[in-house]
């Protein structure tokens, strides 16, 4: 029998968000197994551990001007291995930024929001 990987990583700088997004990913889903990462370098430093999917946050300097923001993580998480689903999350309206993260491999981009919490779980069950 094939062993379903349930992790999913958060990558946002804002922790009440990721807080947020959990508790209500785990309301639908308890069997995951979520870990949040306020920086994209904290996830790259555990991305051996293979997640079954990404969220993660457009804006990651906000807090850590020396952060890499998301595209760049986006970027790196791809160069590990291709196949890690990763849903960029952001408040970027932009269809350029959309565009953008799309074309560096991102499943889908979900614009933070009212609805935003309920797009991501619909996409993790949907890729898990």
């Amino acid at each position: 029998m094939a062993h379903l990987n349930h992790k999913v990583f958060i990558v946002d700088d804002e922790a009440l968000l990721s807080e947020m997004l959990t508790d209500y990913l785990l309301n639908y889903h308890p069997n995951l197994e979520i870990t949040s990462f306020m920086t994209g370098e904290e996830c790259l430093k555990h991305i051996y551990e293979q997640p079954a999917i990404v969220v993660l946050d457009y804006h990651l300097n906000s807090k850590d001007k020396e952060a890499s923001n998301g595209l760049d993580i986006l970027k790196e998480i791809k160069r590990y291995k291709k196949s890690i689903p990763v849903i960029m999350l952001s408040s970027q309206e932009k269809y350029t930024v959309a565009a953008q993260t799309i074309g560096l491999g991102a499943i889908h981009y979900v614009v933070k929001g009212q609805e935003a919490f309920e797009e991501i779980q619909k996409l993790i069950e949907a890729n898990l």
